[in-house]
């Protein structure tokens, strides 16, 4: 996928994260996302560039994590 702005199900897809998910994190501001307001039906859109910080931030805290355990155990 190419396109920066995402429909939601192409945003779940493209993220592997459930739609009710993506919705919440858009509402706590941790990836971009809204009502589209130039639809009547407001469908959700997300930036798929928020989507990759949000996937990148939480594979770094899965690196140190794992470093932490790995200090843990020698």
């Amino acid at each position: 996928m190419d396109k920066r702005w995402l429909k939601l199900r192409d945003a779940a897809r493209y993220s592997s994260i459930g739609i009710n998910r993506l919705v919440e994190l858009a509402e706590a501001g941790a990836v971009k996302g809204f009502q589209d307001p130039d639809d009547k039906r407001r469908p959700w859109v997300f930036d798929r560039h928020s989507i990759d910080r949000y996937r990148e931030g939480q594979a770094a805290e899965a690196d140190v994590q794992q470093r932490a355990l790995n200090i843990l155990n020698s």
